[in-house]
Formats: structure tokens, sequence, C-alpha cells
């Protein structure tokens, strides 16, 4: 095993031992550890002082992909999404419904009834042109083609069809 990987190895161990140690972190206290991790290893190697450096910096950047994707992974997770939904139906269905109906009347009259995917469109049930699929929409939403057949082309219901 190379020598850098055994060291970036070694580091990740360590760190991984302090932060249990320690409990939850801040992102300031994570670094400090980082940098604490780094001086306690560096002063029992031959590694150089920059090669040391170097390796504290891939595990800064490590843990920061990895957070990211765990973002990323929430926020597009199945559960968030649907919660997401249940909370603009419920704005929706609180919301005056023949203010938001006369706002989406007047899109529906600069379409001329049909809207194309990649267009901006609010709420209201949307229907495909080509089969019929529906698919009720409690927010502003870019229309994206038709999951059933692929087709571009829609129409878009009142918002007083999606809550029966």
């Amino acid at each position: 095993m190379p020598k850098r990987l055994k060291a970036y190895q070694e580091f990740v161990e360590d760190l991984e031992k302090r932060l249990q140690e320690s409990g939850e972190v801040s992102q300031e206290e994570l670094s400090k550890m980082i940098d604490t991790t780094k001086e306690y290893l560096q002063a029992a190697s031959d590694l150089s002082k920059d090669e040391w450096q170097l390796i504290a910096n891939y595990v800064r950047r490590d843990l920061s992909d990895w957070r990211n994707d765990y973002q990323r992974a929430y926020e597009e997770s199945p559960s968030m999404m649907a919660l997401k939904e249940s909370i603009w139906y419920w704005l929706a269905k609180l919301s005056d419904q023949s203010q938001l109906e006369w706002h989406e009347l007047i899109g529906d009259l600069q379409h001329q009834g049909v809207y194309q995917s990649g267009e901006l469109i609010g709420l209201g049930t949307l229907e495909c042109a080509e089969c019929g699929n529906k698919t009720a929409l409690w927010h502003p939403t870019i229309i994206e083609p038709c999951s059933e057949c692929k087709s571009k082309r829609f129409y878009r219901h009142p918002i007083s069809d999606s809550f029966e």
C-alpha cells in the first residue's frame, strides 16, 4: 500500500475515533479536529508537513462531498418529496381558489389551452393531450414530458377539479 494512502487511512481512522469521543460537533469544531489530527500524526511520521496538509485537504474535500451527496439524497428522498407535496396541497386548499383560478386563466388564454413540456405552470390538474394521464399540481412547476407516453403537450384543468 502506498505511503500516502496508508497515511490517509490512518488520518481518517484517528479522526473517526476523535469524533466518536466528542459526539456531535459543529463544522468549526470538525475543522479544528482535522488540524489536531494532522498535527498529531505529523509528529509521529516520516511524511513532510506539506504531505500531511495535502492529506488533511483531501479529508476536508471528501467530507464536503459526502455532506453534499447526503443532503441531496435527503432532499430528493420519496418521503421528503411527499412531505413537500402535502404542504403545497394544504396551502392550496387553504387559499382563495377563485383568485388562483383568475391568475391561471390568464396563463390558459396565453397558451390557448395547450401547454408544452419545459413551460412553467401553476396549480391545477395537468392532462396529457395524447394519453389522458392526469397529474395534480399544487405549486408552480416546470412541465416534464408525460410519464406514461412521453408526450410534450398538455391541458390544464382548474384546481377545483384536483380537490375532488
